[in-house]
């Protein structure tokens, strides 16, 4: 039993439990403490939905974050034999003006402004070409982001 320990992560998901193996690696001695046995069904980066992707529309001053993120991903896969980042291309599909998608005024157009000024590498599809090659979606006005290193 652990009597004393330098910090205390409280809540074990994605982010704590990113904290925790870093503070060890750090040296630190560390206590993690979650609600629920993990992986709880209940967790933000939980599920079959999660994406990861460079132009946040929601920021630019994530794109850092995720980028070190991607780096982390591939550091941490090096120490165990699964695949943890598949950047199969993400496609988000919107019209260039638009209100409130993700909270955000003009989401889509907000991803390319980011993509763009970060030099991430993207393509804008018309909805022509997102019919073509994305059969599934029925779309008219819409444009698509498509970031390939997304995943």
């Amino acid at each position: 039993m652990i009597e004393r320990c330098d910090v205390a992560v409280v809540g074990l998901g994605a982010m704590g439990s990113a904290a925790a193996l870093h503070l060890v690696r750090a040296g630190a001695s560390v206590i993690g403490i979650d609600g629920s046995s993990p992986p709880s069904p209940n967790g933000s980066s939980h599920g079959d939905t999660r994406i990861t992707r460079l132009a946040v529309g929601e920021g630019s001053a994530y794109v850092p974050l995720v980028r070190r993120s991607h780096e982390l991903w591939r550091e941490l896969e090096e120490e165990q034999p699964n695949s943890l980042l598949v950047q199969c291309g993400g496609l988000i599909l919107g019209a260039l003006q638009s209100s409130g998608q993700h909270g955000i005024e003009n989401f889509v157009a907000a991803t390319i402004d980011v993509a763009r000024s970060h030099g991430i590498a993207h393509e804008i599809l018309s909805a022509r070409e997102i019919a073509d090659r994305y059969g599934v979606f029925d779309v008219t006005d819409e444009i698509g982001y498509f970031e390939p290193t997304a995943g």
